[in-house]
């Protein structure tokens, strides 16, 4: 059974649940922090960005896509097990919750400056507007 909590009443609602549970059977319960997944808005900035990034060192933005992702989230690795070779592929971008897709933007941000000496800006920024109307097309 899964609840997410909001409020007093929820909170109830668990309680009783539990309370209702059989006794003499093992249950495991996990309360975690609830976050949303990625945004629309963070992933349309993401996109932008690797837009901006491709016009700007003549990759492609797909390609581009997938080394951030292997550089900041992982990479496929290939081992052997029973005599058969088994894959790990990178993690997508589409399991990170918010906070994890804002670490993974300033991962990318960090690195477009440092290392490609390219400015990415945020949609609060000055220039977003300009940034916006000119890498649009790359959406």
């Amino acid at each position: 059974m899964n609840y997410r909590i909001h409020t007093t009443k929820d909170k109830e609602a668990v309680k009783s649940y539990i309370d209702s549970l059989p006794e003499g059977k093992a249950y495991d319960v996990v309360i975690k922090l609830h976050r949303e997944k990625r945004t629309i808005d963070q992933n349309r900035l993401l996109f932008l960005w690797l837009g901006c990034i491709a016009n700007e060192t003549g990759n492609d933005k797909d390609t581009l896509h997938e080394y951030f992702k292997q550089k900041f989230l992982g990479f496929e690795q290939r081992v052997m097990s029973f005599n058969r070779e088994v894959t790990f592929i990178s993690p997508t971008t589409t399991t990170l919750d918010t906070k994890q897709f804002t670490e993974y933007l300033n991962k990318i941000q960090e690195f477009a400056s440092s290392e490609l000496g390219i400015v990415l800006p945020l949609p609060e920024d000055a220039v977003f507007t300009q940034f916006y109307e000119q890498y649009k097309s790359y959406l």
